[in-house]
């Protein structure tokens, strides 16, 4: 989700000592892995298995510890890092304590991303969005005023990306799933997009026209919302 800095007079330019992880304050809750560990289950069950077989995952408020307070790092962040490919381990930051009506849409939204914590484009967030949704219905836990906020706004580009991901989802069920496993290299490795076009070209020919109607709406929020954190990649039949 967005990020948001802080910072005071006295900031320390260079990074913290120690792994990164462990300038922010641990996250020690049982019904936020429980939470987790559903979720993870789900998102398999619906895309697959992840790009990187998920062993541990370490859960972070996106606050600095006293340790770290004079250090400009960025606060009230939302991510999902996969700090140690080798051996699984992963990395949630979340930018609200738990209790707060959007802690656990969220928490919902950064489990997506544990199939590929490398794809960072709008397709991606909003499919991230929508199985947010989704989870905390499953868990019967609330998402927040997430359905209020995204279910209006014609510029948030998380909204609109929410809205286009369900209702691709909602036409093409069968196919949505594929779209994770679609990821093809996007600016400096690691980083990974969504391949659109490989996607629509998956479907039946006669209903291409219906996918990118759906598509279309989103085409000139989404493409002016990219920059060094997320891309957005405009169907070739639409530019």
């Amino acid at each position: 989700m967005p990020l948001l800095f802080s910072g005071c007079a006295t900031l320390i330019e260079s990074k913290p000592p120690g792994p990164w992880h462990e300038a922010y304050e641990p996250i020690e809750d049982a019904a936020s892995s429980r939470f987790v560990a559903d979720s993870l289950k789900q998102a398999i069950a619906e895309f697959g298995e992840p790009v990187v077989p998920v062993n541990e995952v370490i859960l972070r408020r996106s606050r600095k510890t006293e340790a770290s307070r004079r250090y400009r790092i960025g606060e009230d962040f939302s991510l999902t890092e996969c700090v140690d490919p080798a051996n699984g381990v992963f990395v949630i930051y979340l930018g609200e304590d738990p209790g707060h009506r959007n802690y656990y849409a969220l928490l919902g939204h950064e489990c997506a991303h544990l199939i590929n914590a490398h794809i960072t484009d709008w397709y991606m967030e909003g499919i991230a969005t929508l199985f947010s949704e989704e989870a905390c219905a499953a868990q019967n836990v609330e998402w927040g005023d997430w359905k209020r906020r995204f279910s209006r706004s014609r510029r948030e580009p998380y909204a609109l990306s929410y809205r286009m991901m369900r209702d691709l989802k909602a036409a093409f069920p069968a196919h949505y799933p594929q779209l994770v496993g679609l990821a093809v290299p996007s600016g400096k490795p690691p980083w990974k997009r969504i391949d659109i076009d490989a996607w629509l070209a998956a479907l039946p020919p006669h209903r291409r026209a219906e996918a990118l109607g759906i598509i279309e709406p989103h085409v000139s929020v989404l493409k002016r919302q990219t920059n060094a954190q997320y891309g957005f990649a405009v169907p070739q039949e639409l530019k």
